[in-house]
């Protein structure tokens, strides 16, 4: 409960890792074959040598890439959505930049898009931020639980271990539904 409120979500919960918090998010909302929407620019490669694409199709689910690596729009998005889509998912580049000719939809248009659609929209923020760290961070914000939630993300998902020390794990939190 107390970790919940951290996150400003109804529920949530503690798996190994982010990495399968993601797999279990996206095999659950997946089942049956349906499609996992993710951007091209979003495929990364995060620590411990997982690969986003590897860890979605590992899940069983059929990726539906949409976009290109620097620059996915709406279109893309409302295009991509059909009968067999189980899931819309944003990834964090929490450890790197992109600059220049690069585009992506605000996640309040995702949410919006997701919600009309009846699609469940979830993040996964990487190694995630409970705090404000524009301060400390050279301006930059990294993205809060509390915040994606707010904006009407169904779900989230991050590090554990990184945003708050301790042991390995991956926090999974949102709306109760979709938790349990």
């Amino acid at each position: 409960r107390r970790l919940a409120e951290l996150c400003g979500a109804e529920a949530a919960t503690i798996v190994n890792n982010c990495a399968a918090a993601l797999m279990l998010n996206v095999r659950h909302f997946t089942a049956d074959k349906k499609e996992v929407i993710v951007s091209r620019g979003e495929l990364v490669q995060i620590g411990g040598g997982f690969r986003l694409p590897d860890i979605l199709e590992s899940s069983g689910a059929k990726l539906r890439e949409i976009g290109t690596t620097n620059h996915t729009s709406m279109d893309d998005y409302a295009g991509a959505i059909g009968p067999q889509t189980g899931l819309i998912l944003k990834v964090h580049r929490s450890n790197f930049f992109m600059k220049g000719f690069v585009s992506t939809p605000d996640r309040r248009e995702l949410v919006r898009l997701a919600q009309k659609k009846r699609v469940p929209f979830m993040e996964d923020l990487g190694s995630g931020a409970l705090l404000p760290t524009a301060d400390w961070a050279g301006g930059h914000q990294e993205p809060s639980p509390s915040e994606a939630l707010k904006d009407g993300a169904s779900l989230v998902c991050f590090s554990g271990d990184k945003l708050m020390g301790g042991p390995q794990s991956g926090v999974i939190a949102g709306r109760a539904r979709y938790v349990r």
